[in-house]
């Protein structure tokens, strides 16, 4: 509860985002409202989008410490083209940018499935989407209602929701991917200190208004009951606390569910100050929940009523500690829209020679040897992820690797540590071989039974014992000799234990 408790105070800048997102009234005659479900409506768009992080370092961090900020503060997404067709196709271009690296990626989406290639890759990732809904039960989902859910929620938010202390509207000419327009600016603030009072006051509106919420649920009501009945589902709330009212009965659910709604929100208004109040006690609480925590928000709308340009910036003050070596951290997002409702076509990506990811369980080395070994991507994968490093405590009297010291050399099962370390292992009944292939650089060790020869790539090298099989019908081998041959490392320290490491 406690580690729940902790992480959740990383979510409230977040919450705060999405309030003030979701949840400006009319502004100097401005129907914000109108703004956003304009946005829902558009069918078709060309859009840029860059993402950059920034943390501030405390004083007085490590070395090592500042590495990890550098590293932070290296990263960026642009994507530089966005393509949404009015079949429901999109396509995406643009460049990861980490450390020195500036990596290109594009994807493509449609009904059938999702494609995704990097500059470096020797073939496209495709993962199949097209009856995943009746897989995960998803079957009655309509589009249609789903698009008036948004819609409903979205006017719902922004009724209830009281505007933050800073906000304006101002007519400016802007320029849109290259093109100068006449839109209305709204511009947002909102700081830490201000968000426990705004989301009480969303709770006493949201309680007052009976229509708004019972449409709102009316709305989902519509939306998954045919998803809920199509899974098989709608018998089983008659646990919901229904009663003798059947579910097909829609004003008397609507009705019981609003007013078990209205009963949790009005509950929690009767403690809503002295749950603050507590909150605050946590001091990390009150950085966070600071002044210095501030949300500032740019959307720029055009005259039908569609959001154009955004610039979003969202800084989080963060509270002193060893374990988090920050002052602060910000998110910068800005993007542009284009073409708005008009003549698009999405980017097709081919999936010939494409890795299924839904089926396909790729080891770290398979999934190397799907870049080029000089591309960025491999590099970040191997050096900077570390997608192959492996390592293996052995204790003296292992319950689980069961090792064997004889003259100083330390004999384990070759199967329990080569597929630990991802090596493939194989039988070959017919020579009474044991074949193993190293993940990474696919060298091949074939040791035979009772034979102290194991044939490395082709050529033959001595074990210090013979292979032998204990008790239980595990095949032993030299501990050193497994490990180096897998491009692992063997420490062994004064009280016996061992460490197996693969870089």
């Amino acid at each position: 509860m406690r580690t729940m408790k902790a992480r959740s105070k990383w979510l409230l800048p977040l919450l705060a985002l999405v309030l003030i997102l979701a949840g400006c009234q009319s502004v100097a005659g401005f129907d914000v409202n109108k703004a956003l479900l304009g946005d829902l409506d558009v069918k078709s768009s060309e859009s840029s989008t860059t993402l950059s992080v920034k943390a501030v370092p405390a004083a007085g961090i490590s070395s090592d410490d500042q590495a990890v900020v550098d590293l932070i503060n290296s990263f960026s997404l642009d994507v530089a083209h966005v393509k949404l067709q009015d079949n429901g196709n999109v396509s995406a271009a643009g460049t990861l940018h980490y450390k020195q690296l500036a990596i290109p990626f594009a994807f493509f989406v449609d009904t059938e499935g999702v494609v995704f290639t990097v500059e470096g890759a020797k073939q496209p990732f495709y993962a199949p989407i097209a009856g995943y809904d009746e897989e995960l039960n998803l079957e009655g989902l309509d589009e249609a209602k789903a698009l008036e859910v948004s819609k409903l929620l979205t006017s719902f938010v922004v009724k209830n929701l009281p505007n933050p202390g800073t906000i304006s509207v101002s007519s400016v000419n802007e320029a849109v991917y290259g093109q100068n327009l006449n839109l209305t600016k709204l511009h947002a603030e909102i700081t830490g200190e201000e968000l426990p009072a705004l989301l009480k006051s969303f709770l006493k509106s949201v309680s007052q208004d009976t229509e708004g919420f019972k449409n709102l649920i009316s709305g989902l009501y519509d939306y998954l009951l045919p998803v809920l009945t199509a899974a098989g589902l709608d018998a089983e709330l008659d646990n919901l606390g229904f009663g003798d009212i059947p579910l097909e009965d829609k004003e008397a659910v609507v009705t019981v569910l609003h007013d078990a709604a209205k009963l949790a929100v009005d509950t929690l208004l009767l403690v809503y100050d002295k749950q603050v109040q507590a909150m605050y006690e946590d001091s990390d609480v009150g950085v966070i929940l600071g002044k210095d925590t501030k949300l500032n928000i740019d959307l720029f709308v055009d005259s039908g009523f569609h959001i154009r340009k955004q610039n979003i910036n969202l800084n989080i003050a963060l509270p002193a500690g060893e374990d988090l070596p920050l002052q602060s951290i910000s998110f910068q997002l800005e993007s542009e829209v284009w073409n708005v409702n008009g003549a698009v076509t999405a980017d097709p990506i081919s999936t010939e020679g494409a890795i299924d990811m839904m089926s396909a369980e790729l080891t770290p080395g398979e999934t190397l040897r799907s870049f080029e070994e000089d591309s960025a991507v491999y590099g970040l994968l191997k050096n900077d992820l570390g997608i192959t490093a492996r390592s293996l405590y052995i204790e003296p009297e292992d319950e689980y690797y069961y090792p064997i010291v004889e003259g100083g050399t330390t004999y384990v099962p070759l199967r329990y540590v080569a597929e630990d370390l991802d090596a493939t292992v194989e039988w070959d009944a017919a020579n009474r071989a044991i074949v193993v292939t190293e993940d990474v650089y696919g060298d091949q060790l074939i040791f035979r039974i009772n034979s102290d020869q194991v044939l490395v790539n082709g050529t033959a090298v001595k074990l210090p014992k013979p292979v032998f099989v204990d008790e239980y019908g595990d095949a032993y081998v030299s501990l050193r000799f497994l490990a180096t041959a897998l491009h692992a490392t063997v420490e062994v320290y004064e009280d016996g234990y061992i460490l197996v490491n693969r870089p």
